[in-house]
């Protein structure tokens, strides 16, 4: 396999005869222990690390004590490491040292990447899909390390880049925008100024509450923002989703489209519809039903690249199948999957949506709200969530609501936000139609809902 031993001698060596600090450096943003191809200097270059992680010298003593704390010293005895600290050479070349190491160790992990690959794509037994999207995972893997991660900033910079971001959002506000992505609710807007890049948001509720409809709603509101939208549906396929926003967009009931029951009339505001409004909206539908975590990762990753993943709503989180092998149970599951959600927000700078179901506890209790408690079988969920939004409606349940003048409220519903890392808490009304497929602010005034004039049929 590809390797550089005189690279690797002269690197550690380096790190040896200069008492490692400086050198190390210059060039662990670039190499770690497992790039060496010879484990003895894999084991020195460890041994390095964790004496400057103790502020702790690394003369050929030290290192030579560290390595026999790591169960180390048979493998890598005194006289070798003795030897390695004399062909340092000049440590202005550790870098170009360290390079080189890492050249040998990308081409050996592509040689094992593509032997893998191989064998997996022989195998009947494997899903295709599965052994590509895991491919994919090692390719960006070793284009990461490639490329290598200089996460620290500096305090100045990051003051520059906050007083931008504030000088920005003063604009947005002075001209009348908010500075997140429009949710399609005033009144939500105001509350939380719209969603927001490495935001997880949970929209959570029991069954049949509306959180598939008023995720629509979101990313129907989002992608006539310009705004591209990827939706993950493991529960309904693509063209029940698409004649729901049909419903919504076209005032024809469901059933009728179920039904085909549709008279001329009708027909021309469904083709309208389709045409004009939605057609040409940035918004990409997976209704895969078996999918992992993994897969919609480097899904997102691949949409992102290609500039079509600007928002992510995922329905729901419970249906995801994720595999343990048993070594985890559900909650476990759970608890994990919610972090990738998180981790996928944050790594695209995008906000992702998470739907996810309550338990019954909610039901058992007289006014029927849910609270954090009710979310279901993970209170990571609400750890990693920076919003979690409870939709609630009390007609539901048979629970009459009364306007100031006495007057039985009709499809009104609230969402109640339990949870706002970066903002209050509370709770924001909505009105809905009688098939939950228009989603409205409480009070309508003012709303305008703005239709482009294009139509392809």
């Amino acid at each position: 396999m590809p390797n550089a031993p005189e690279a690797e001698q002269a690197l550690i060596g380096a790190l040896l005869g200069f008492g490692g600090g400086k050198v190390f450096d210059a060039i662990s943003p670039d190499v770690n222990k497992e790039m060496f191809y010879d484990s003895r200097y894999s084991g020195i270059y460890e041994a390095v690390q964790n004496l400057i992680a103790k502020n702790k010298p690394c003369d050929i003593v030290s290192v030579t004590s560290e390595i026999r704390s790591l169960g180390k010293i048979e493998e890598i005895p005194p006289h070798f490491i003795a030897d390695t600290s004399s062909h340092g050479y000049d440590s202005s070349h550790a870098v170009e040292h360290a390079l080189m190491v890492k050249q040998k160790y990308l081409q050996r992990k592509a040689i094992e990447l593509s032997h893998i690959l191989q064998q997996q794509a022989y195998d009947d037994t494997e899903d295709i899909g599965d052994v590509l999207f895991k491919a994919g995972n090692g390719l960006e893997q070793l284009q990461q390390d490639l490329i290598g991660k200089d996460e620290a900033q500096s305090f100045k910079d990051i003051a520059v880049s906050a007083m931008k971001g504030i000088e920005r959002k003063m604009g947005l506000f002075a001209s009348g925008k908010q500075t997140g992505i429009t949710t399609g609710l005033q009144d939500l807007n105001n509350r939380t100024s719209g969603w927001r890049g490495g935001e997880l948001v949970v929209l959570a509720a029991r069954p049949a509450m509306g959180k598939t409809a008023i995720s629509l709603h979101f990313t129907k509101s989002a992608a006539k923002q310009g705004i591209p939208v990827v939706v993950f549906s493991l529960e309904m396929d693509s063209n029940s989703l698409f004649e729901r926003l049909i419903a919504s967009e076209s005032n024809v009931h469901p059933n009728k489209l179920k039904s085909g029951d549709i008279n001329q009339e009708e027909l021309q505001d469904i083709y309208h519809a389709a045409g004009n409004t939605l057609y040409n909206l940035p918004i990409s539908i997976d209704d895969n039903a078996s999918i992992n975590m993994g897969y919609i990762r480097s899904i997102c990753r691949l949409l992102h690249r290609q500039g079509k993943c600007g928002m992510v709503i995922i329905d729901y989180l419970q249906l995801i199948a994720e595999s343990s092998n048993g070594q985890r149970n559900r909650e476990q599951e759970i608890s994990r999957m919610s972090r990738e959600t998180k981790i996928i927000a944050k790594e695209l700078n995008v906000p992702v949506i998470l739907l996810s179901q309550l338990n019954r506890e909610v039901d058992k209790r007289q006014d029927k709200k849910p609270i954090l408690a009710d979310l279901r079988e993970s209170g990571a969920i609400e750890q990693d969530a920076d919003m979690v939004i409870f939709v609630h409606r009390p007609e539901y349940y048979g629970i009459s609501l009364k306007d100031s003048s006495g007057h039985e409220i009709e499809n009104y519903g609230e969402l109640i936000i339990a949870k706002h890392r970066n903002g209050e808490v509370g709770m924001v009304k909505f009105k809905h139609n009688g098939t939950l497929t228009k989603i409205f602010d409480y009070d309508m005034r003012g709303y305008v809902d703005v239709v482009p004039d294009n139509n392809p049929f």
